[in-house]
Order: C-alpha cells, then sequence, then structure tokens
C-alpha cells in the first residue's frame, strides 16, 4: 500500500510530509515485474481438473475446445479394455452447452434446426443438425429438452453469435452455460452396474436417449442415457463445485466393477469405432470453410440424416428439399485398411488417382486393422480403393499403399446401446 492509497487511519509514521513535493515515494511502484516462464502461465481447465490430473500417470495433455484435458491417463490400451469390457469414466466437460428457454424456445428450435422436433418429449434427448440459408451444415449436437419452455444444446464447437442472430424476432432467451455445468461420461457394459451402486434406483429402466434427475451421494445430477461410444453407456451433467465429488464417488463405487479413468484420445478412438463424425475435424463448419467445396450438406455426411421431409419453414429448408434427390458429389464413409499394425492414413486413391481425404483415423483394436473417416468422392466409393499411409518400423519411415474397403456396419455397435432393460451385468 502506498501513501496515495492508505486509508487517513493508516497512515505510516515515518516522517513523511504529505503536503511536500518531495515525499518519500513506495520503492515497490519501481521495480520491474518479473516475465512469467511459460510454463508458469494458467491453463483453461475443467470443474474436473482436480481429479483427472490427479488420476493421470503420464502428464499427457491435449486441448479440446480451448480446455487442457488429459490426452490418456494411464495406457490407451488399458483404457480401451475398460471400455469395452467393463466402464470408463471420462470428463466430457469442454463440449459446448447452451440453455435454450422462453415461451417461443420450441418455435425457435423448430426453426433452427433440420428435424422435427414435435414428438420431443421431456427429459429426452436427440441428434440435431443445423444448416444455413443453402443446406450446408454449421453444425450438429445432442438437444435435450428439459421442461416445457426449457432446453439444452449440447455441441462439439461454439455457435453462440448465430443463435443469437437467428433468434431475432422469438421470445426465447439463449445462454451459454458451458463453464456451470460439468459433464461425466460413463461408458461400458458395467456402467448401469457402476451407476447402481453409486446409489441412482432403477437406473437400468432408463431408456435409450430418455433422462432424469437423480440424487447421488447428496449431489443434484441429470442423468442422461447417451454417449458416443457405440456401447451402453451414460452422461452426468452436474453443478461445476459438485463434479469433483461426483467423480470420486463414482470412482470408489465402480472399482469393484473395473471403473478406470479414462482420456481423450480413448473418446476420440471410440467414436471412430462407433461412426460418429467429429465437428471441426470430420467436416468443417459452412461459416468456417475457406472454399465453398470445403462446406458438406447433411446428405454428405450421414447416411441416414435428421432432416425433416414434411417440417413447413426452417434454416436451409427449400435448399435440402431441393439436394434430398440429387446424389451428393461426394460421402463421408468409414474405411478399414489391410493392415495389420498402426499406421498413419492420408489420402484415398481410386485406380492410382486422389479421390478423396482422410479426416480420422486409427487403429481398431476390435477389429484389429486400421480404420477412418474419409471425404470421398461418390463415384469412386462403389470402386475398389486403396489408402496412403505412413508406417513406421523403428527409427525408420516408409510410405505405402493399402487396400481398403468401405466399413457397412460400425466397428463397434453393441446391443446393449439400445436394449431395455439396461444390463446391471456384464
Amino acid at each position: 500500500m502506498t501513501p496515495d492509497t492508505a486509508q487517513p487511519n493508516e497512515i505510516p509514521e515515518a516522517g513523511i510530509d504529505l503536503g511536500s513535493e518531495q515525499a518519500a515515494v513506495d520503492p515497490a511502484l519501481f521495480e520491474e515485474v518479473p516475465v512469467e516462464p511459460p510454463f508458469a502461465r494458467t491453463v483453461h481447465t475443467t470443474p474436473l481438473h482436480i481429479v483427472t490430473s490427479a488420476e493421470s500417470r503420464t502428464n499427457r495433455w491435449t486441448d479440446w475446445n480451448g480446455y487442457t484435458v488429459p490426452g490418456v491417463l494411464t495406457d490407451l490400451g488399458d483404457e480401451y479394455r475398460a471400455l469395452r469390457g467393463a466402464a470408463a469414466l471420462a470428463d466430457h466437460s469442454p463440449l459446448v452447452k447452451y440453455r435454450i428457454f422462453g415461451r417461443d424456445a420450441f418455435d425457435y428450435l423448430q426453426r433452427l434446426v433440420t428435424r422435427d422436433l414435435a414428438a420431443l418429449e421431456i427429459d429426452t434427448a436427440v441428434h440435431v443438425v443445423f444448416c444455413e440459408g443453402s443446406g450446408l451444415v454449421i453444425g450438429d449436437g445432442l438437444l435435450f429438452r428439459l421442461g416445457e419452455d426449457e432446453y439444452r444444446l449440447v455441441t462439439e464447437e461454439t455457435h453462440l453469435a448465430w443463435m443469437m442472430e437467428s433468434a431475432e424476432g422469438f421470445r426465447a432467451g439463449i445462454a451459454d452455460v458451458s463453464a456451470t455445468i460439468a459433464l461425466l461420461s460413463l461408458q461400458g457394459p458395467l456402467a448401469a452396474a457402476c451407476l447402481h451402486e453409486a446409489g441412482v434406483a432403477n437406473i437400468d429402466g432408463l431408456a435409450p436417449f430418455a433422462a432424469r434427475r437423480a440424487d447421488i451421494a447428496g449431489m443434484p445430477v441429470y442423468v442422461s442415457r447417451t454417449g458416443a461410444s457405440g456401447d451402453l453407456g451414460y452422461e452426468l451433467w452436474a453443478d461445476a463445485e459438485d463434479a469433483p465429488h461426483l467423480w470420486r464417488h463414482l470412482m470408489k463405487k465402480g472399482a469393484p466393477h473395473g471403473l478406470r479413468a479414462t482420456g481423450f484420445a480413448l473418446r476420440e478412438l471410440a467414436r471412430l469405432e462407433a461412426g460418429f463424425p467429429r465437428a471441426g475435424k470430420d467436416y468443417l463448419s459452412a461459416f468456417a470453410a475457406v472454399a465453398s467445396g470445403d462446406a458438406s450438406s447433411p446428405f454428405e455426411l450421414w447416411r441416414n440424416p435428421p432432416v425433416a421431409s414434411g417440417k413447413a419453414v426452417f434454416n436451409g429448408g427449400r435448399a435440402l428439399h431441393d439436394l434430398a434427390p440429387v446424389p451428393p458429389r461426394r460421402r463421408l464413409v468409414a474405411l478399414v485398411a489391410d493392415a495389420l499394425e498402426p499406421a498413419s492414413l492420408s489420402s484415398v486413391l481410386s485406380g492410382g488417382r486422389p479421390v478423396g481425404t482422410v479426416t480420422t483415423s486409427g487403429f481398431s483394436p476390435a477389429l484389429g486393422a486400421n480404420i477412418a473417416f474419409a471425404m470421398v468422392e461418390s463415384e469412386a466409393a462403389g470402386g475398389e480403393l486403396a489408402l496412403t499411409a505412413t508406417l513406421r518400423e523403428g527409427l525408420n519411415v516408409r510410405e505405402v499403399v493399402l487396400r481398403a474397403r468401405i466399413l457397412r456396419q460400425p466397428a463397434w455397435n453393441s446391443q446393449r446401446r439400445l436394449v431395455l432393460p439396461a444390463p446391471l451385468k456384464s
């Protein structure tokens, strides 16, 4: 504290004459501020960072929507085996979460997304896509109906400015609540058993894409039977301050069932095996695409896109109506390559000619092969395909061409995902 900021009763008695122009000056005012080293800078963390960092044995971190999250906590193989054979708990809080409310909330959303929401009931969720005027995809996400005029939209990327602009004329409010809601993803064949052990009654009776409020160890939690693992799974939506305690409680109660904490790398591998494309990775938003050819329509990205043919008016509706009967010029497809070891995949070839680009690739333990998402010319998709790949052997790297074929079904698509009641045993 300096003399000019001190309160009258706090003025130091060091012989300082406040009326003198030669009064003593606090030397701290002229001290040089040390330059902060890069390793000391504050990172943007989720409400669960304190518990995920304690679980980390690798110190391998990655960026997800500006948040620092664990890439791999222990070993990717061990985490994968937990996901497919027991249960896996992960921090998915970086997903963007919007609260949409008000008397016109339904009408606004009915105009915003391509799917007809008339049948969406309270405490249920549905996959939605939203487009711009020419029918090109801006983004997709999961839409929950929380109440009569209360919704939550969960997306991979932020769309707040466009959503606010689209809400003009509607009596609806939109708020980004991402920082106030933590998201814990509990996936795997024993996910229901872990929640049952944690005190969630009748969890096996929760239908796919349904949700309900629960009390877990005295904490209010919104539990939904959703996820992108291709297996039985749940997502737990909790207040940010409760999230670390909820995580510890779940890990303790789920330990007898083999529950393991997992990182972002497993999330990417699981969604690839399950056939879920990711915005910003497997397709570009129409607003982010530099060239118009880089943007995609829903018919190029999904085999059965959620586009309502009978809905009156919605964003891009007229353009999508015209595009629906026309075969798309290219398609996002899942490919499997003939290789028994992990490889880095890049381009798709047909007859030696480049016909597509790999967007996501990884080695699938389920198939024992390399799999990928790729944007491929539709005319070439029905013929013989190959993938350019980089194989690493020790310190040597070699470029190869691998035979490839289109996966007609996801690499992992367990019936547990939709069965009711959910199994409480493996």
